[in-house]
């Protein structure tokens, strides 16, 4: 169910920055397009704020089955 459900996540998330302006002028698939373009900040850090709360989830039921 969790693979299903983070796929999914995946997928929704980096459909909508296929398609913006500004590719194919400084190198799309570099880093420094990625992290100055809004259009990839904004799916790039929801995507570390989910990782980063599922890890916190994660680590805090491990410590409590202690």
């Amino acid at each position: 169910m969790m693979r299903t459900l983070m796929g999914t996540a995946l997928v929704l998330l980096g459909a909508p920055a296929l398609a913006h302006p500004g590719h194919g002028h400084s190198g799309g698939l570099s880093l420094l397009h990625l992290v100055s373009s809004p259009e990839h900040i904004w799916p790039l850090a929801l995507g570390v704020l989910v990782i980063g709360v599922a890890a916190g989830a994660w680590l805090y039921r491990r410590r409590s089955q202690r």
